[in-house]
């Protein structure tokens, strides 16, 4: 590990999405570099395999379901509980829906997108915003997508969804200036990722960005080095 992750050491980390492709790799990073880790897990399964990897004092999982306010706020404060605060908020949970024109897209299709990338973001953004103002500190990352730079056709209701998760964020980047907590979105292309492959198998993998390159920004961005970073999208598009 290299001087990204100094600092780390001691602090808490939420990180929603940490056993996906990208999410396990953060979550490595920051166990790595001693951080306490709080990961509310989507499944029964999902809560083994993490507890599994991740042994000892240092790490709080609990079967959450993102888009309820009880059971985010639940987590919140049994984070709060055992380790006195929370320092950074990851948010890479999220889901994907696409293929459709607008006037085909069905009701349970946009509030699934609705609720699975934005209510999640902001349900847990609220959540964690409070404890990060009583100690003067925070870092916020939200995951968006180039769809919601680039719109296109056929991804609406998904682009939507996380265009809607950048305008969160650079309302929280504005209601906390001068607070020391920073609030940013990375906006990534294509993630190599064995699903993505799988689904686009002629596709040139060369040009996708890798799941380890969004994590090492994501751990510059929760670094003391980014301090003056906030209310940022940044794109992370590789090859494309």
């Amino acid at each position: 590990m290299n001087n990204l992750n100094m600092g780390f050491q001691g602090k808490n980390a939420v990180v929603t999405g940490g056993t996906g492709a990208i999410g396990s790799i953060v979550v490595q990073h920051f166990f790595e570099a001693g951080a306490n880790l709080a990961l509310p897990v989507h499944t029964q399964r999902h809560l083994s395999s993490i507890t599994e990897r991740l042994v000892g004092f240092r790490l709080h999982a609990a079967v959450t379901d993102l888009a309820a306010e009880e059971d985010v706020a639940k987590f919140v404060d049994q984070v709060k509980s055992k380790f006195g605060g929370i320092d950074y908020l990851v948010n890479i949970a999220g889901g994907y829906a696409g293929g459709k024109l607008i006037e085909d897209v069905s009701m349970d299709e946009w509030k699934s997108m609705m609720s699975t990338n934005l209510r999640s973001a902001f349900l847990m953004c609220r959540a964690c915003l409070k404890p990060m103002r009583s100690q003067n500190f925070g870092r916020i990352v939200n995951i968006a997508a180039m769809p919601a730079l680039t719109s296109g056709m056929k991804k609406g209701a998904y682009a939507i969804s996380k265009r809607g998760v950048i305008a969160l964020t650079e309302t929280i980047a504005d209601e906390v200036k001068g607070s020391g907590i920073t609030a940013n979105a990375i906006a990534p292309s294509i993630v190599l990722t064995e699903a993505n492959k799988q689904s686009m198998p002629t596709a040139d993998f060369k040009k996708w960005v890798t799941p380890e390159e969004i994590a090492r920004l994501i751990m510059y961005l929760c670094s003391e080095d980014a301090r003056s970073i906030s209310g940022n999208t940044i794109k992370i598009y590789g090859g494309v």
